[in-house]
């Protein structure tokens, strides 16, 4: 996989996607494809999406000239009962948003939008990392899979070589009784390893936004990890929650502003025409609010300090726990990358060696079949440890990534 694609996914996240199923056209889901679909298809995603277009929405409601429009007033009636005269008046009026109102919502709103964008960027972030999470978690299951169909075909192996040994009375009835078990053992760990993998599959299927999992190819080798040895030195970038919280505390100091400039009185132009009989008459005038008679309430200023020194601390915090997150992921990633090669250079080989000399032993003789059996289970063990270690370390990788905002920019 390359980090390079996701910049040009973040493009596919505003939009909503319609029909996005048939894009996965049942070609392989590689690791570049998975992160793809994520980024374009997933649903969480594409709900976010929408939350920017409706912030674009309102930013686009904030730039009008004003929030009030014109009111026309018109009047009219006769000037007395004695004569025949109809007087009549027309008078029209402007409110003007003075205060720098329009210019302060306009800030409100493009900091929302900003926000909302960042956001969307997380969820980004953490829907790619889920759906890494279930490819590799798809990865390590497939291999368990093949690892229990390896044990029925030495239990199978196993057995054929007691059976010979028992008819050429080599070896007891209770040897062969103990290679049926094990071929009846291998044959139930198939079972439930493949049932493990389809719910990985469902799953997988799930954070990508795919119909089914049935169908799936699923193409990958966890043991590559070539993908994180750029990132452990990565350093920290523009992680998209920090960034959201910052434009939450800037759309906040906005909203303080604003909230100040609607307790100052309101202001209208007004033009009135008038006929009174043979007079009539042309005005113009300006209407301001009062605002020391009926004073307005200052409590949504209150608030919106509240509210803006809320957004600062969570910033603040966000900040140190983003540094936190980083360092954390880093220890985490280098423990597991160390735990996977000793296993590597030391356990496997070590139990491959063990396993084909206990093997040749049983076939002289040398050893019974129940130590050659104690020797495959520890073959065994220690193969699933390693998987479960490739796991981990990518999981841990994932992690990193996620941590140092790669996933995301």
């Amino acid at each position: 996989m390359n980090f390079i694609l996701i910049p040009a996914l973040l493009l596919t996240f505003v939009l909503p996607r319609l029909g996005f199923a048939a894009e996965y056209g049942g070609e392989p889901l590689t690791l570049d494809r998975v992160l793809e679909l994520a980024a374009s298809a997933a649903p969480a995603v594409r709900v976010a999406g929408t939350r920017v277009a409706e912030e674009e929405a309102k930013l686009a409601g904030a730039k009008v000239r004003t929030l009030e429009n014109p009111e026309l007033e018109l009047e009219a009636g006769p000037r007395s009962a004695e004569e025949n005269n109809v007087d009549f008046g027309v008078g029209l009026e402007f409110p003007v948003e003075l205060w720098g109102r329009r210019d302060k919502r306009i800030a409100v709103g493009e900091a929302a939008l900003q926000r909302e964008k960042f956001l969307a960027q997380e969820v980004l972030r953490q829907t790619v990392s889920a759906a890494l999470g279930a490819y590799s978690q798809v990865l390590h299951d497939r291999k368990r899979v093949e690892l229990a169909r390896e044990r029925k075909d030495l239990a199978e192996e196993l057995l054929r070589i007691a059976n010979e040994r028992h008819i050429v009375g080599k070896a007891p009835r209770l040897e062969v009784n103990l290679a049926r078990a094990e071929v009846a053992r291998s044959a139930s760990e198939i079972a439930a390893e493949e049932g493990r993998l389809a719910k990985a599959r469902t799953a997988l299927a799930q954070a990508l936004g795919l119909p089914g999992a049935e169908h799936l190819l699923i193409e990958g080798d966890l043991a590559d990890r070539s993908l994180f040895a750029p990132i452990q030195t990565a350093v920290y970038s523009r992680r998209p929650d920090l960034l959201a919280a910052r434009a939450d505390a800037q759309a906040s100091e906005a909203g303080v502003a604003l909230a100040r400039a609607e307790l100052r009185p309101d202001v209208a132009l007004r033009l009135s025409y008038h006929q009174e009989g043979d007079e009539k008459l042309a005005m113009a005038g300006v209407a301001i609010g009062l605002p020391f008679l009926n004073p307005r309430d200052e409590a949504p200023v209150r608030q919106a300090l509240a509210k803006s020194q809320r957004a600062r601390i969570l910033a603040e915090s966000r900040e140190r726990t983003v540094s936190n997150q980083i360092e954390g992921a880093r220890l985490v990633y280098e423990s597991a990358a160390e735990a996977v090669r000793r296993m590597e250079e030391e356990a496997l080989p070590l139990q491959r060696e063990n396993q084909s000399m206990a093997t040749e032993s049983y076939r002289s003789g040398k050893i019974d079949l129940t130590t050659l059996l104690q020797v495959r289970r520890e073959a065994l063990e220690t193969r699933k440890e390693y998987l479960d270690h490739l796991l981990r370390a990518s999981e841990a990788g994932v992690g990193l990534a996620s941590a140092v905002g790669t996933l995301s920019n």
